[in-house]
């Protein structure tokens, strides 16, 4: 397919002149997850925006430079793994001119994004060309009923989905899905959906309702297995940005991870250790957040942890914010 030549938009000035110099030897944590929109097309009830909740006049958040400056500054700082998310990040026309000018600047960044795949496929076709690593898509029901139950939406939302699953699959490129379980009104549509990812050898990340204290990964895994048997294999897969995932394996082509490690149990912040939030925290993923309003934090539950840093940005510029990034990392990471 024949895409439109893109405009690439490089860092400005001062973060290449930040890069040029290279890194600043404090530990860093290396995976950062961007809240580029809070807009979606769905209204799917357990949608938590990386604990950013949407502001009412800016839910598309900030522009296209401040988001490559943001970026480029904690990729300067060590962040080596990039996903964008939301709301729904492909309502952002302009997301393949993020991914190609970071891309331009470095080759080896994973970038990558979660969809929920009710959008055009030229979208994806877009990233693809931009520079795009990988893509998770997020399965909000496979059936009718449960698409519509889960997020308020029609038939058409969920073809359009279906058929961006089998552009990407037509790409080849890595892909996970994701599917939140929500109780057992899920349990059919979750066990139709594990049969048709058997048969594609597709990988589901089979994730909890953060909404439910009484789900957990041991309580997925009891369900997967009642859903599909036994699996033929399980082993632990470590991430070097995460925490490590349970992967189990069956004989027919599945793939199911599920997130045993949480942050209140791993304790990777300083702030964790004194953090009243602990106790409950459910987080499975070690990622600093950069929120659609450009806030810095290091986890979901503990806004006041984090500062403004697209404010720091526009006031006094791309070296100031820098430096700020540079302090908010040394003061959190352990």
């Amino acid at each position: 397919m024949l895409h439109r030549a893109l405009t690439v938009l490089r860092p400005s000035t001062p973060t290449r002149a930040l890069l040029d110099r290279g890194r600043v030897p404090v530990r860093r944590p290396t995976y950062v997850r961007a809240v580029v929109t809070a807009r979606c097309p769905l209204a799917c009830s357990y949608c938590h925006l990386e604990g950013d909740p949407a502001v009412p006049g800016l839910e598309h958040g900030l522009s296209t430079r401040e988001w490559i400056d943001l970026l480029s500054i904690a990729v300067a700082q060590g962040a080596r793994k990039i996903k964008f998310l939301g709301g729904e990040p492909l309502v952002r026309l302009d997301l393949p001119q993020i991914v190609a000018a970071l891309r331009a600047n470095d080759a080896d960044l994973d970038l990558s994004v979660i969809t929920s795949g009710a959008v055009p496929v030229e979208r994806i076709d877009r990233l693809y060309a931009a520079g795009l690593s990988r893509c998770n898509v997020s399965i909000h029901g496979f059936g009718p009923e449960a698409f519509h139950r889960r997020t308020g939406r029609g038939e058409a939302q969920r073809r359009a989905r279906d058929t961006f699953l089998e552009a990407v699959l037509d790409h080849g490129r890595p892909l996970k899905t994701n599917y939140v379980y929500t109780g057992v009104e899920d349990d059919a549509d979750l066990a139709a959906f594990l049969a048709f990812a058997a048969r594609r050898s597709l990988l589901v990340n089979v994730l909890d309702d953060l909404g439910r204290t009484d789900l957990d990964a041991r309580v997925l895994e009891q369900l997967v297995i009642r859903l599909r048997g036994q699996p033929a294999a399980r082993r632990i897969e470590p991430d070097p940005h995460s925490l490590a995932t349970t992967r189990l394996h069956w004989a027919d082509g599945l793939e199911v991870e599920l997130k045993h490690e949480r942050l209140g149990e791993v304790a990777p912040w300083r702030s964790c250790e004194g953090c009243a939030e602990r106790p409950r925290c459910k987080e499975g993923i070690h990622a600093i957040r950069i929120g659609h309003t450009g806030d810095v934090r290091p986890c979901m539950d503990r806004p006041d942890l984090g500062f403004p840093l697209a404010h720091t940005l526009r006031s006094e510029g791309v070296l100031s914010a820098a430096t700020q990034y540079r302090v908010f990392v040394s003061e959190v990471a352990r």
